[in-house]
């Protein structure tokens, strides 16, 4: 069959056996599952055995790029890594991970190579790279890479012996199951913050290449050109898109800083230390750009005086080193990106090192951590000790070792409870979470984090995540989703355990229209946009360019559904490892005010007219679970939703 949109094709290896084989992609998960994210789910359910440990070799990796990937859609870069991750929660249980990166050549070189899926199975003998250049596919021997080149060495060793290719590496984090370990895609992506890299350790995978010349057939070129050039057409309408291209993300300062600040120093203070004009200072003078992207928000860095003049770094916008930068009180900006160019090397994650490294040396400050524990270390507030500390754990050397297995494991080893640590940003299924509600408000991003079978907002992106929107421009902006009138009237309801909206209601179509986003392999970041008009938000002309591409008509309910589908059936993937109602509850960080040099900040609606408590959060799970179908008792699927979704 001709296929118009997608490579057509899912490559299986085994690097257990050495085996390499190649299937049809079939309508039946296209059709019900769009690609990219949605496919992924599928053929992790179909293969993976439930309750295996995630460094098993029956552990599957499974990567996906979805039917735009490959296209001009602006920003259609995304690519998914799927497995099961290596963080563990309180009771030792393991959720499966849907982790999504923008790429500059991976995603487009997959499908051009004639690929829309990826699944890697078993492990290596000793360590090994997979080549994927067109038809020549092929296990490669890399004991000359493995713990002897990072991950930017490791992806230009690639370039130069194969040109042009796309490249998910890892570095000495990955190698050492460091259980935070992520694997960087094509220098400036991060793919799995909640362990993948450690997955590909585990394997003895040190990178994944591929390079492709088929191309992607489009099943109306006329037409698909014409709407993926009114969208490139309103991107350029964007207000503050030169700023956003000069600094990225940092551009949005005095907007997003207030909401993502951690409360170490007076807001004042963080501004002056760390603010856009220091980021001028180290960033180099071209932002990189996901492939067909026309925003170009991705950063990197030189530091071109002090300590470290001459370091260049790649990966990570300038609000992490700037949050962390005040997490752990560092005062000179050029330290906290010494500190994230260690992770970006050894490919791990900056904000899980930095946030356990700060719980550690709070507790040793504070008298509660005593040095008997930390094999000898002085775990002073310093940055040296910082240093020693982000180098150690990622070699899993000392005390290291210990601060390797995520946050759980080390706190039954120190004897303290990391959710007493009301400093932190808050810990669900084990993982801390990048935005923490006493600051952001618990908006529908933030809702998620408590639903989401993966704690992560999931790049959920949309009007809310700005403050103090009026709620009119609140439901138009909803409305783009494609959610029907009845929807929104449920949505838009006053809640008293909450106020003018229910955000639990609402944060239930917003994941659905992740899925859709992930599955399609549009980045969502565009989405920022949407409530200025531009027509690129809204969900119709989504489905109108996917209609476009593929030859299969749908409209934006159906897509929608398709999405609905494809995260219940994530969800099915988590139930079947253990997890219900009782961990989607809220972190105790959440619930406990936050002391700051500027106040108290405590978990609020998104106007900030109330309070929100335990018995509050509770009732809110309870319009979740009914919005999407699903038991109150346990926060699983009803049978009669699954038939609904053909599941």
């Amino acid at each position: 069959m001709a296929y118009y949109g997608y490579a057509g094709s899912i490559l299986r290896v085994d690097l257990t056996e050495e085996k390499i084989r190649n299937e049809l992609l079939t309508q039946e998960l296209i059709e019900k599952f769009i690609g990219g994210w949605g496919i992924n789910n599928k053929l992790f359910y179909d293969l993976q055995k439930p309750n295996i440990d995630p460094f098993s070799p029956q552990n599957p990796i499974i990567m996906g790029a979805g039917p735009l990937v490959g296209t001009i859609v602006p920003g259609a870069s995304k690519i998914v890594g799927t497995t099961k991750s290596p963080i563990a929660d309180k009771q030792g249980k393991h959720f499966i991970d849907n982790a999504v990166a923008g790429s500059s050549r991976f995603g487009v070189m997959l499908k051009n190579a004639g690929y829309d899926h990826l699944i890697v199975t078993g492990k290596a003998r000793k360590p090994v790279y997979l080549k994927m250049i067109d038809d020549d596919v092929e296990i490669c021997g890399a004991t000359a890479l493995w713990g002897k080149k990072d991950t930017y060495q490791t992806t230009d060793w690639f370039i130069d012996k194969y040109g042009s290719c796309g490249v998910i590496s890892i570095g000495k984090a990955g190698e050492n199951l460091v259980r935070y370990a992520m694997a960087i895609v094509d220098y400036c992506a991060t793919l799995g913050r909640f362990g993948f890299g450690a997955v590909m350790g585990s394997k003895n995978l040190k990178a994944i290449i591929v390079k492709g010349t088929k191309g992607v057939k489009i099943a109306k070129p006329e037409e698909f050109l014409r709407l993926t050039n009114e969208w490139r057409k309103d991107t350029s309408k964007i207000p503050l898109i030169e700023d956003f291209r000069t600094l990225g993300i940092a551009s949005g300062w005095n907007i997003h800083a207030p909401l993502v600040r951690e409360g170490v120093w007076k807001y004042s203070k963080w501004t002056e230390l760390y603010g856009p004009d220091k980021w001028l200072k180290v960033k180099k003078m071209q932002n990189l750009a996901c492939n067909a992207c026309t925003l170009a928000c991705r950063v990197n860095y030189e530091v071109r005086d002090g300590e470290f003049k001459g370091l260049i770094s790649f990966t990570g916008f300038y609000m992490l080193p700037a949050r962390v930068g005040q997490r752990l009180e560092i005062e000179d900006y050029r330290k906290a990106v010494k500190l994230l160019d260690i992770c970006n090397r050894t490919g791990m994650c900056y904000f899980t090192t930095s946030g356990i490294v700060n719980w550690v040396t709070r507790l040793y400050e504070n008298g509660n951590l005593p040095q008997h524990k930390t094999e000898g270390l002085e775990l002073k507030r310093k940055f040296d000790v910082y240093l020693d500390l982000f180098n150690k754990i990622a070699k899993r050397e000392g005390f290291g070792d210990l601060l390797a297995d995520g946050w759980y494991p080390a706190s039954k080893r120190i004897g303290a409870d990391p959710d007493e640590f009301t400093e932190g940003t808050g810990i669900f299924k084990g993982a801390d979470v990048i935005q923490d509600a006493r600051f952001t408000k618990l908006h529908p991003q933030g809702f998620a984090y408590l639903t989401n079978p993966r704690p992560h907002h999931g790049g959920l992106q949309s009007l809310y995540t700005l403050p103090n929107i009026d709620i009119s421009l609140l439901r138009e902006d909803a409305k783009r989703m494609g959610i029907s009138e009845e929807e929104l009237y449920r949505i838009f309801a006053y809640t008293p355990e909450y106020g003018m909206f229910n955000v639990a209601r609402y944060a239930k179509h917003c994941e659905d229209h992740m899925a859709v986003h992930n599955s399609l392999g549009t980045c969502i970041v565009h989405a920022l946009w949407g409530w200025l008009g531009l027509k690129y938000l809204n969900t119709e002309l989504i489905a109108q360019i996917y209609s476009a591409a593929t030859g299969i008509e749908v409209d934006a309910r159906e897509l929608k559904k398709r999405g609905e589908r494809a995260f219940n059936l994530f969800k099915l993937l988590n139930v079947r490892e253990g997890f219900s109602r009782k961990d989607d509850n809220c972190s105790k960080i959440w619930l406990t005010p936050r002391k700051t040099p500027d106040g108290v900040r405590v978990m609020m609606d998104y106007y900030e007219e109330k309070q929100i408590s335990k018995d509050d959060i509770d009732k809110l799970l309870d319009d979740y679970y009914d919005e999407r179908g699903w038991k109150l008792e346990d926060g699983t699927p009803e049978k009669q939703k699954l038939a609904e979704l053909g599941l």
